[in-house]
């Protein structure tokens, strides 16, 4: 590729027209004008680069002009296209477009982050200018933009944002559109991830009680019980239920991605799977299924399951499914999650306070009754513990409140919503509750590929990273299961006769001195007389001599 540079300047002769190129006087004069370069491009190569002839101009020398013409033939002899002005905004845009595999959800997910993170700051920045310092400080602004608008973000979405952007720059470093990738370069803070708080096994019990009663109690033990998501559990359908096996089958789910239903293949690959499930569990769906008969006969010939998208727009009729609304309708994944918190809310409750009481008073007024109100009641302000009260007598008002007579004082000052009840369950979004299921089975000492299989996890890693808190006690439990099932006589214990590991022997069950000093890394010291059953020169005696019972924690 043959290059040409050249000094060119935009002086204009007496009659105001612009001198041809290389005319004008001035040219002669150092520091005139300034140095381009242009080259043609061959024909091979051009399908990839784009264009036909590179050219650039501006640069303050010849030498400088050169060099850079240099690169840029090196550049088309790569492949590499040349993208001019394209911007970091246009380009995202295009990338996103392309997309073709993403989910609608994570689409609009991406979008919204381009659009509110990266198109304010870096949005005219030319694609190939862009730097790791660029982005380093639009990070950085973004989080200052965000809590101007209302809306902080954290660390763990400053982190999807640069992940999102190195992933689209990375698609352009492959198609040659730049050189090297800059957000790779890019240092985050360390974050650590959020652990869940899956609910505890009384709760999902005292939850679980509270649903019994619900037309679909079913749904919230195939979630509370077998980790199903709230998508999978609205779109199961009766053909996928194996009764003889007790086997459920999942193969869809039912999402709402902001106002439009779709109904798409699990989230992941392994989330197409065969649920195991108890006794319990396959009786309330085959309750749940005799009442969902006689709602299809009240309903006749207007049951209908709806028409649902897939996840390539196509129309797709849905039959078959468990969980309908009475009318046949599939359900609203987000109307699942309400209902859901209106049961654990009143799982535990007795009332909510509905006028404001001072302390002292011994009258109260509260809303709707879950449970006969009189005995004794937690106070609970704010979901936290104040104090108790006993309720002696009842007296109806209008509509659903009544009015109280406590046996002693109100202890605080309440207002409005402050609540009467005993176990309260603490606020958790439905998914939590499928967490639950995992860290129960975790707890029980399930093995964590099964539990991974079981939620329908791509890899048991995911598992183990979102559960990494509940496996540090399964480890413990499990070195002391290890250690239970090893028959032994001798057991060395803790010099000093204390442990820090709870169950483990004392001085006196092991043999070992309680006044013993230290004990140093491999074999100890030979000391006369510190160890029952220790002889100079020979250590200690046979097993036999030194029997002890074993420990087992209770």
């Amino acid at each position: 590729m043959k290059i040409k540079t050249e000094r060119r300047c935009g002086c204009r002769d007496a009659t105001g027209r612009k001198f041809p190129r290389g005319a004008c006087p001035g040219l002669e004069q150092r520091g005139h004008g300034s140095w381009s370069f242009r080259f043609r491009v061959p024909k091979a190569l051009v399908p990839l680069v784009g264009k036909t002839e590179i050219s650039d101009s501006g640069f303050t020398t010849k030498k400088l002009a050169e060099d850079a013409a240099e690169k840029a033939v090196a550049r088309v002899r790569a492949g590499q296209r040349s993208v001019g002005g394209l911007t970091l905004g246009t380009y995202l845009t295009d990338w996103l477009g392309r997309k073709n595999r993403l989910r609608p959800t994570t689409r609009n997910r991406y979008e919204q982050m381009i659009r509110l993170h990266l198109v304010p700051t870096l949005g005219e920045m030319p694609l190939v200018a862009l730097r790791s310092e660029h982005i380093d400080t639009a990070l950085k602004r973004a989080v200052v933009n965000a809590a101007e608008r209302g809306r902080p973000i954290g660390p763990a979405t400053v982190g999807d944002v640069h992940e999102l952007l190195k992933t689209a720059l990375g698609d352009a470093l492959d198609q040659r559109m730049i050189e090297f990738n800059p957000a790779v370069g890019v240092e985050l803070p360390e974050t650590s991830r959020q652990e869940v708080e899956p609910w505890e096994a009384d709760e999902v019990g005292a939850f679980l009680d509270e649903a019994a009663a619900d037309r679909l109690a079913a749904m919230y033990e195939l979630i509370g019980l077998h980790g199903l998501r709230r998508g999978e559990a609205c779109g199961a359908t009766w053909s996928g239920l194996d009764e003889e096996r007790s086997v459920l089958t999942i193969t869809k789910q039912i999402v709402k991605n902001d106002t439009e239903y779709g109904v798409w293949p699990p989230k992941t690959r392994s989330g197409r799977r065969k649920v195991d499930l108890d006794a319990t569990t396959l009786g309330s769906l085959l309750a749940h299924k005799l009442a969902q008969d006689d709602e299809r006969e009240e309903v006749g010939a207007g049951w209908d399951n709806g028409i649902l998208p897939d996840e390539h727009g196509k129309p797709v009729q849905l039959k078959d499914l468990i969980f309908t609304h009475p009318s046949g309708r599939h359900l609203d994944p987000q109307y699942v999650t309400r209902r859901m918190q209106q049961i654990a809310r009143r799982a535990g409750l007795c009332a909510a306070i509905r006028e404001d009481a001072a302390v002292g008073e011994t009258r109260v007024v509260v809303g709707e009754r879950y449970r006969d109100p009189v005995g004794t009641w937690t106070l609970y302000v704010d979901r936290e513990r104040v104090g108790e009260v006993t309720v002696v007598e009842v007296e109806g008002l209008r509509g659903k409140r009544a009015r109280l007579t406590l046996a002693e004082p109100l202890p605080v000052d309440v207002g409005i919503g402050a609540e009467l009840g005993r176990g309260l369950l603490s606020r958790r979004r439905l998914h939590d509750l499928r967490h639950a299921s995992a860290s129960i089975q975790l707890a029980e000492g399930v093995d964590i590929a099964l539990v991974s299989k079981r939620l329908g996890h791509s890899t048991p890693s995911i598992t183990a990273a979102l559960y990494v808190h509940l496996l540090r006690s399964t480890g413990q439990k499990a070195a002391e299961t290890v250690a239970a099932a090893v028959p032994r006589t001798v057991r060395r214990g803790h010099p000093a006769g204390t442990s820090t590991v709870a169950g483990t022997a004392t001085a006196g069950e092991t043999g070992v001195s309680a006044g013993t000093k230290g004990v140093r890394r491999g074999r100890p010291r030979e000391r006369g007389a510190e160890a029952p059953g220790f002889e100079p020169g020979r250590g200690l005696k046979p097993p036999t001599a030194l029997a002890v019972r074993r420990h087992r924690p209770d």
